[in-house]
């Protein structure tokens, strides 16, 4: 299908709305722009999953004509959106693409072990302990660099924290949302992604790398 027909095939769908309808479709757009996924796991998110499925055909057509692509993950119930050019992508600075694969990582361990229906989660002390269980931190990281990394996780609805990011009783909230932002199949990739950070270097360095596009 060429521009013109998807244009014209989105017009015909969206002039059917509602006033209302409408202006639900333009804040959900703004949404999907500014997070990039959406997750039924997340109570803050569960209510817009359901109104972009009910009406995804809309959402796929109007992303199509900027050269997006608007997946449904049916399963997980994740929607999440990407340009075709690589546009509207947060580049990873190299702490914050090791915390993800940690993250990743346990999630993975969990997912053999917990039903669909629970939520997966980890502390705070678990996430320092992995960490340096990895051997690229001689310390733990100072809290301020930890904040702002789980604050980027948080912004991209990858996870969710109660508590205060120095409290290590704190629970991270591990959504099904890394499974598409870390797609990997075998727990083994994520090993051999970290073991390439170490033959790096591991954090001894302070320059402040950007390394992983997601």
């Amino acid at each position: 299908m060429n521009k013109y027909q998807q244009a014209t095939t989105f017009y015909n769908h969206y002039v059917r709305l509602s006033d209302s309808k409408k202006e639900e479709f333009s804040r959900l757009c703004n949404k999907l722009l500014s997070y990039n996924y959406i997750c039924a796991s997340r109570p803050k998110d569960q209510d817009d999953y359901y109104k972009i499925v009910s009406e995804l055909d809309l959402y796929v057509q109007y992303f199509a004509l900027m050269d997006y692509v608007v997946e449904h993950h049916q399963v997980d119930k994740v929607i999440n959106l990407y340009n075709l050019q690589n546009y509207n992508r947060y580049t990873l600075k190299k702490n914050e693409s090791i915390v993800l694969l940690l993250l990743r990582r346990f999630y993975y361990q969990k997912m053999q072990e917990v039903s669909l229906i629970d939520q997966i989660t980890m502390t705070m002390e678990e996430l320092h302990d992995a960490m340096l269980a990895t051997g690229l931190f001689e310390k733990r990281i100072n809290k301020g660099e930890m904040r702002d990394i789980l604050r980027i996780l948080r912004r991209y609805h990858i996870i969710d924290t109660t508590g205060q990011s120095d409290d290590d009783q704190s629970i991270i909230i591990i959504y099904p949302t890394i499974l598409y932002v870390l797609p990997v199949q075998q727990i083994e990739d994520i090993d051999h992604r970290l073991a390439e950070y170490s033959r790096q270097g591991g954090d001894k360095s302070e320059e402040a790398r950007e390394d992983e596009d997601y």
